[in-house]
């Protein structure tokens, strides 16, 4: 048996040392199958039931139960097998605390500090206290992105997007919260852009498609749907240089950046601009002025010229 425990100490399942960052979830599953392996996890997730003093006492003390099982004739054979379980369990609970101990990085020994030296149970319930509560928020955290992811065709493309969904479903996997087929179609669909929703209902109802289908059908409706776009937009070039070899620069200038050639703004045009219209109304109240001018040196003119004549009479 200690043979056996020997090689499987020295292979490679060994987990890595936690440094209180990592995924914790990950780390605890793995550090159970290893304690398992050893015949350890008994002592680590339920409570073993026996004491522990300070460790030179602990030793005095299983040295004296070893002694007196060994050496007393008047026990009954019942007790000495009951003293040897004690010790066997307390065995098991101090190799077990070695482990924990040794898992963990140097800088997280002051979080069990204060656990009885060979409380393995104590030291696992403290990490568990410690670092489950995290991944809970984290777990949290992921499960709200997920279900308020949004595809926006016009920030990324379908492939983009998926990858997305596909960190958060492994993100939540390693949590040990794996979504089901159709909580992920679900989910797919509802992040769908109001433009897709005659493609959204089709698949609803398509009960006997997997998941890799409805992935496929949706990248199909996206391509199109940049096809065509680009295909408009090829129209358009070809309708803006048909324009300019007709009309010349003129229409050249009205079909680029469409903006006011007065104060830049793509507001309005030219015409429009209230600057235009504020020299314009200038430029009218500079005519009416000088209109009026013209008048009053008309008349005045006028005014000498019967003078004049009054004089000859």
């Amino acid at each position: 048996m200690s043979d056996t425990v020997t090689t499987v100490e020295g292979s490679s399942i060994r987990p890595t040392r936690y440094n209180g960052k990592t995924n914790f979830s990950a780390w605890k599953f793995k550090t159970l199958a290893y304690l398992q392996s050893l015949g350890l996890k008994e002592v680590v997730v339920s409570d073993p039931g026996v004491s522990f003093p300070a460790e030179t006492e602990t030793k005095t003390r299983l040295g004296a139960a070893a002694v007196a099982a060994s050496g007393s004739d008047s026990e009954s054979s019942s007790s000495g097998t009951s003293k040897k379980n004690v010790e066997l369990k307390m065995q098991k609970c101090e190799k077990a605390y070695s482990i924990l101990l040794n898992l963990l990085e140097d800088h997280l020994i002051d979080l069990v500090v204060n656990v009885e030296p060979g409380n393995a149970y104590r030291v696992w319930k403290v990490l568990l206290e410690t670092f489950e509560a995290k991944s809970t928020a984290s777990l949290c955290h992921r499960l709200d992105l997920l279900m308020n992811i949004q595809f926006d065709q016009d920030k990324e493309s379908f492939d983009v997007f998926k990858a997305r969904l596909t960190k958060l479903l492994l993100e939540l996997k390693e949590r040990g919260e794996v979504v089901s087929p159709v909580i992920q179609r679900y989910v797919l669909l509802r992040a769908m852009p109001p433009s897709y929703e005659s493609l959204v209902q089709s698949l609803k109802i398509n009960d006997n498609l997997s998941m890799e289908e409805v992935y496929t059908h949706i990248k199909d409706y996206y391509e199109a749907n940049q096809r065509r776009h680009g295909s408009t937009k090829k129209e358009e070039e070809s309708k803006f240089r048909s324009d300019v070899n007709t009309n010349g620069n003129s229409s050249l200038a009205s079909l680029r950046m469409r903006k006011c050639f007065k104060c830049g703004s793509e507001r309005h045009l030219v015409k429009h601009c209230p600057k235009q219209e504020e020299e314009s109304s200038e430029s009218s109240s500079d005519s009416d002025q000088s209109e009026a001018d013209d008048g009053d040196h008309k008349k005045k003119k006028d005014v000498k010229k019967k003078k004049n004549v009054f004089t000859v009479n």
